[in-house]
């Protein structure tokens, strides 16, 4: 493990010899706080005189209408308690404010216990501006958020991008939630896929991985947690998958959701980015989620700090650079225009995969620690990452339905090497007297080593869905 956070995480913030046990909102060691966090604990409390103090932090609703939760960080409920009297307007929750009062005892709260609660009053209260985002160091980039968490995952490198992405989430846009939410079509064993979702899931602590728990105990007094963020990963039903990926709202009330889940053939284009992964490129090494999670914890508390800016003018300007992209992409596979529609593979109305790239360019932006997002940076989007996302699991998706409508839907196609397979029916032109393509020409077309190719096709022969009607030369049954 040491190797690991030295290659990741020695220049930021290295806590090789750390080991998150705590929830996100329960941390209260140094070793467990980011870097920006431990500045803010510096300069959270000064005394001003006397029984006088000032405090800096964020605000934390509570039970009790006239009391607040200040903590040093917007991912802590550890703090003080501030007692506002009841002429004063409490600030907005999750504010960052600055407050100058006495030390008291709450009459109130202390007759509901034995224990004394004790509070600050709200002699001077002040909104502040978070200028301490200019002093935080980027967390960990893209790329190295996706080489710690999928160093034992074989996967396409572009796929990795993608559910690293996930961790890094996007802000919400136009009233809709934000989070991307990523489909897998298992081409590839559903069991392999499922280890990897698992793994994925328990990186996170539970705070992040659940929509129940709004409500914490801090010193018998009940605290609202913020609902920012979370991580949601499994098998979901249609109606779960259409509230997040068509309608874009969360019946949580969360802020942002990521969403990576198992699909089938009728859930698989919800999501912002279908992905098909094929079983040649796809493999799962048994791996210790807990050792990653508080590198990847401080860095997705940290992006949540950004919400990349974006103006209608580039909006505009990209949305049509992508529908252009669409129209080709469906002419290409010869779509038909209903799959324009919600729901369908290529959504093109104002929340489907414009808004999809849109989320994807924003969430890049905060990988890079940028302010804002340009017309480029969505057209970016949409040719490196979507665009390919959805062609290639277009082209492994349409090979399944061929397949199964060859040789049935008990077929053990996911058992064969799937560039081989498109490789072969591609140049199999199915005239009778044809010998086939040979072992090089397949090899060659897949763009693998002829051993590869050779041992595929030997599958597949005994397997009876290719025969050798000439050494060398084959042909799909």
């Amino acid at each position: 493990m040491d190797g690991i956070y030295e290659r990741h995480g020695s220049s930021r913030d290295r806590l090789g010899d750390a080991v998150a046990s705590s929830d996100v909102f329960d941390r209260q060691f140094g070793a467990e706080l980011t870097a920006w966090e431990m500045q803010l604990h510096k300069e959270f409390q000064k005394r001003v005189g006397g029984r006088k103090f000032q405090h800096r932090g964020f605000v934390h609703y509570t039970r009790d209408t006239s009391l607040i939760l200040l903590t040093p960080s917007p991912w802590m409920l550890e703090g003080i308690f501030v007692k506002f009297s009841d002429d004063q307007t409490l600030p907005p929750e999750g504010a960052f404010i600055e407050i100058e009062g006495r030390s008291i005892a709450v009459p109130r709260l202390r007759s509901r216990s034995k224990e004394t609660v004790r509070a600050f009053t709200a002699d001077s209260v002040s909104i502040e501006k978070t200028t301490f985002l200019d002093d935080v160091k980027p967390p960990l980039s893209l790329k190295e958020l996706s080489d710690l968490l999928f160093e034992h995952v074989g996967m396409a490198e572009a796929s990795k991008r993608v559910f690293a992405q996930l961790y890094v989430s996007s802000p919400p846009f136009q009233e809709s939630i934000g989070g991307i939410t990523a489909g897998i079509q298992a081409i590839a064993s559903k069991s392999q896929v499922n280890r990897l979702l698992r793994f994925m899931k328990k990186v996170l602590p539970p705070a992040f991985r659940s929509s129940r728990s709004r409500n914490r105990t801090v010193n018998g007094i009940k605290v609202y947690a913020p609902r920012s963020w979370r991580l949601d990963v499994g098998k979901f039903g249609t109606p779960k998958l259409q509230k997040l990926c068509i309608e874009r709202v969360d019946p949580a009330g969360f802020r942002e959701v990521s969403l990576s889940t198992l699909t089938g053939a009728k859930t698989a284009v919800l999501p912002d980015i279908p992905i098909a992964l094929a079983t040649e490129d796809f493999w799962v090494e048994t791996h210790n989620p807990s050792y990653l999670q508080l590198p990847i914890l401080k860095s997705a508390i940290t992006f949540q700090l950004r919400t990349p800016v974006i103006d209608n003018r580039s909006v505009d300007a990209a949305t049509k650079h992508v529908l252009g992209k669409i129209a080709s992409l469906k002419d290409s596979f010869g779509l038909s225009d209903k799959s324009l529609g919600r729901g369908h593979v290529l959504d093109a109305d104002a929340l489907g995969r414009p808004l999809s790239t849109i989320k994807l360019a924003r969430s890049s932006a905060r990988s890079q620690w940028k302010e804002k997002v340009k017309a480029k940076d969505i057209k970016k989007a949409w040719d490196s990452v979507l665009e390919p996302a959805l062609k290639e699991f277009l082209e492994l998706t349409e090979l399944k339905a061929e397949v199964e409508d060859d040789w049935g839907k008990e077929s053990k196609y996911h058992k064969f090497n799937t560039k081989v397979l498109r490789a072969l029916k591609k140049l199999d032109d199915g005239t009778t007297r044809s010998l086939g393509p040979t072992l090089e020409e397949i090899a060659q077309e897949a763009g693998v080593p002829p051993h590869i190719a050779a041992k595929s096709l030997e599958e597949m022969k005994l397997s009876s869905v290719v025969y050798e009607p000439r050494t060398g030369h084959y042909r799909l049954v």
